[in-house]
Parts: structure tokens; sequence; C-alpha cells
């Protein structure tokens, strides 16, 4: 089915007038309870006659409310769309907790909250279900697809978080000094090389290329102070250094065997494409596109830039879905 490409000029008041009251007719919104009693908000979007279902995953620092446009592109596309805050983010944190600070005992337990999501997804909506997953929520996606091989029909990876990019150091060292630090009982600290939120972010220091997609959300971070998260903590670091050891380890792929495409940036500085590549080499028939004039943030790249993203994701989910139409 067709989209239409939000224009850039004028980027906020469309979102705002055509975006938002546009899905409102066709969106509910919840929270399921983790075992530790933290709440993960979702996000649904249901479509009056889906082809079939998308959950997206966003990345470390975001939200579900920022793929808000990726969200209206797949209903435009016919499908149900499920967006959540990933723990720690967004709404999915207990109250009281530091807004700028993201922190998770483990990974496994982005994998519990991915779980009870997806729960809820499919008892609202039919299949073929389909996955869409970004940076650190590729990740915390490849290893719950790991876990889950046949959850979907297919999976899109966009920047996902293979691999960190780690100043130069190895995983291993970077995993060591964050353990060193949880050790000496900093584990809830922030990273001493990241900052507190601050409402004047720079565009250029950014992982967008649009500036308008840019300003957008940085509005909204500036309104809505849940959505101001911005370091890692130790524990976080020490985690993360964790799920890219697994996953670009001689099993890291194991048990991935469903139609995946892998979206690279032109320039990426925040994960590594060389580990993309190789992880994709690694899955069946996986597909790998670079996408030029973008950034790690491939969504909010220029208008010229995301025509060539969609139209290719939606080439992707045009296939899976006639594929199982056979």
């Amino acid at each position: 089915m067709p989209f239409t490409l939000l224009p850039e000029n004028g980027f906020t008041k469309a979102v705002q007038t055509t975006v938002l009251p546009g899905l409102k007719p066709f969106h509910q919104s919840g929270a399921e309870e983790t075992a530790a009693g933290v709440p993960v908000r979702w996000d649904w979007y249901g479509c009056e006659k889906p082809r079939g279902s998308i959950l997206i995953s966003h990345g470390f620092t975001e939200s579900g409310f920022k793929m808000i446009e990726m969200a209206w592109y797949f209903h435009q596309m016919g499908f149900n769309v499920m967006t959540f805050d990933h723990l720690g983010h967004g709404y999915s944190r207990k109250e009281g907790a530091d807004v700028s600070l993201t922190d998770v005992k483990a990974f496994s337990d982005y994998l519990e909250a991915v779980g009870k999501v997806d729960r809820v997804m499919r008892g609202k909506g039919d299949g073929p279900y389909f996955l869409y997953a970004h940076s650190m929520g590729g990740a915390v996606g490849a290893l719950y697809v790991k876990a889950h091989p046949d959850a979907f029909r297919g999976a899109v990876f966009t920047s996902p978080m293979i691999r960190a990019q780690t100043a130069g150091l190895p995983i291993w060292a970077a995993g060591g000094i964050a353990q060193a630090a949880c050790l000496l009982g900093l584990g809830g600290k922030m990273v001493f090389i990241h900052k507190i939120y601050d409402p004047e972010e720079s565009f250029e220091a950014s992982p967008a290329t649009s500036r308008a997609r840019f300003r957008w959300y940085s509005a909204v971070r500036q309104k809505y102070p849940r959505y101001r998260n911005n370091g890692a903590s130790y524990r976080w670091l020490r985690e993360a250094m964790k799920a890219c050891g697994e996953l670009t380890g001689k099993k890291g792929a194991e048990g991935i065997r469903i139609p995946t495409v892998f979206y690279i940036a032109e320039k990426d500085d925040i994960v590594d494409t060389g580990a993309i590549r190789t992880f994709a080499s690694k899955i069946p028939h996986a597909r790998l596109v670079q996408i030029p004039h973008s950034k790690h943030e491939i969504y909010r790249s220029g208008n010229r830039a995301m025509g060539i993203y969609l139209r290719s994701i939606e080439s992707f989910l045009d296939e899976q879905c006639e594929s199982g139409n056979d």
C-alpha cells in the first residue's frame, strides 16, 4: 500500500495536524508490569483491514513516541503497529527515577518486557508479525529472535547495536571498566563521559541528518521530562557489553532463521557497521542495505534518504506478506 512521506518543511505541523490526529482513532495504550514491578508502557495503533502487525523496538535513550513517524508510515502501509518504551526509558520506569539516567539490571529484563508487549500485540492484532528494531532495540530484538526464532515472519534491523562503538576499546575492556565501577558501588551512577539532559542539545552533534525531525523531538523532550533519557549507568554499560559480546561471538546469530534485512547508515559513529555486516553474513538469506546521506538514526534522515529507506522496507514487508500466501 502507498505511503506519503511527511514534508521536512513544516514537519512539526505535519506531525501535529496529520500524524497524531490520523492515528488517534486507532490508538489504545496501557502498561504491563514486569516481575520486578516496573510498568512497561505500550501504544497500539490498529488498522481496519490489517495486512499484519509490527512491533517497534526503539534505541538507547529513546522512546516509543519518538518512533511515531515510523508508526505512521507502517500504518499507511496497512499494518497494525505496537510501540513501547523499553525499561528505564520514557514511561517504563518507577516514579521518582532520574529521567536523565538510563539504567538496567540485565538485558534479560529487556527481553522479559518485550515478551510481555509481544503477547499484548498478539492479543490485539493478527499476523503475520514483524519486528522493526533500531540500535539498542536492535540488540534486544536480535537476542529476542534468537530466543524465540518463530515469533516473527521477518525482522527489519536498522543500525542495530551488534557492537557499540567503544572509543577504540575492546568490548571486554569497556565491560571490565563498567564491572569495576559496579564493584565499587557505582553501578547506578552515570558513566563519567556521559552527561545529563541539556535542553540546548546540538543538531550537529546528533545522529540525525534532518534538522526538522531533530527539532521536533527535541521540543518533545523539552516539554515532557519523561523523554529526557540521556546517559547510561555503569550497570547499563556492563550489561550492554555482555550483549554485544554474545552477538559478536561465534554463535551470535545462531537460531535466527527468519527473513531479515539490515540497514546501515553511510556515516555511523555509534555502532560498528563492520560488526553488523559480519552478523548479517551468518544469517541465511539476510539482506544488507546501506542508506546514503544518513547517520546512525536513519529514520531521522532527510527526505531523500528517507524515501530510499522506506521504499526498501516496504518492498521487504510486501515480499514477506506475499510469501505467506503461497
